[in-house]
């Protein structure tokens, strides 16, 4: 299977990137208004919180965030190495075309930007991205393996999962929350890429299937402060530990890049780099005890329990 063919055209891609270097300048004052950068702090991997706070609330927060300032510079320095695979994992099953992949569960609101490019660092659109992870509570949704749900309800429930295709610029949005955490995995989000029509099943013809992670700092900042998240405990695995990416010196390629917007909103954005042929063999991404790791093999734990003391109490979240 093929990516759509772009012409390899050097006056182009000179035009293109001058014309990113122009909408990143006339958007900085839209940066400066809307947002803070999270900036990392000594050898902390991705990005930490500066002052200010995060908000809940679940995706109808976005909306009123306003216009989004833009993720993606216009310099892509070495982006254009291939994204390495991760395992697809016990917790995947099929999703619908949509942004709005909460269902309504409340949570910290997170509208993730991915933008999709080609080894020749051209944008690949109209291909399907999918999402998926968990709720605050470390739970999945879906008919899946018994150990990735934390509520018998949530069979029949497909929160949290979708997928969007990519715009001409390459980039597909999603509204979605900050997902909660599970034994033995740090927090993280699964991503796959595709060509043509969707096909849920595990095993078909993908671009890449990837994952991307959340800072040490940044998850212990909300699972610490935030009211939804910090009856949980801290989560029980770092980066460094993590059965994906624990193996990998450096882990900036996982790490999702993360802006607060003045409203307590979370903007989180990464580029992905894919094949323009599925038979291209691809990286694999070194977990703390081997390639791929098994990714969440140990699962949520039942009734949303965590070894460091229960949920929080309250009524469940809408959904």
């Amino acid at each position: 299977m093929r990516l759509p063919h772009l012409p390899q055209n050097p006056h182009r891609r000179r035009l293109l990137k001058l014309g990113g270097m122009a909408l990143i300048a006339s958007q900085t004052g839209l940066l400066a208004a809307c947002s803070k950068v999270l900036e990392g702090s000594g050898n902390t991997v991705g990005t930490t919180a500066a002052t200010g706070r995060w908000t809940s609330g679940g995706t109808a927060m976005i909306a009123k965030a306003g216009q989004l300032p833009n993720p993606f510079d216009a310099t892509l320095g070495n982006a254009c190495q291939l994204t390495c695979e991760a395992t697809i994992g016990p917790c995947h099953t099929h999703s619908v075309e949509r942004r709005d992949i909460s269902d309504g569960w409340d949570g910290l609101p997170l509208c993730l930007m991915l933008r999709v490019l080609d080894e020749n660092c051209q944008p690949v659109p109209d291909v399907i991205v999918e999402i998926w992870h968990t709720n605050y509570t470390g739970g999945y949704s879906g008919q899946i393996q018994r150990m990735c749900n934390n509520n018998q309800d949530d069979l029949d429930k497909q929160f949290f999962r979708g997928y969007q295709r990519t715009d001409a610029a390459g980039i597909a949005r999603f509204d979605t929350c900050y997902p909660g955490w599970y034994r033995g995995r740090a927090v993280h989000i699964h991503v796959r890429v595709q060509t043509g029509e969707y096909q849920a099943d595990d095993h078909a013809p993908a671009s890449v299937i990837t994952q991307f992670l959340f800072s040490d700092a940044l998850n212990q900042e909300i699972f610490t402060g935030h009211v939804l998240y910090s009856g949980y405990g801290q989560p029980d695995t770092t980066l460094d530990t993590d059965n994906v990416v624990g193996g990998e010196s450096d882990k900036s390629p996982y790490i999702l890049d993360v802006q607060r917007l003045d409203n307590g909103v979370m903007l989180a954005s990464k580029t992905l780099i894919v094949r323009r042929e599925d038979g291209q063999p691809l990286c694999r991404v070194k977990g703390a005890h081997g390639q791929g790791g098994p990714g969440g093999r140990r699962g949520p734990p039942p009734d949303g329990q965590r070894p460091d003391g229960p949920p929080p109490d309250g009524p469940p979240p809408a959904h």
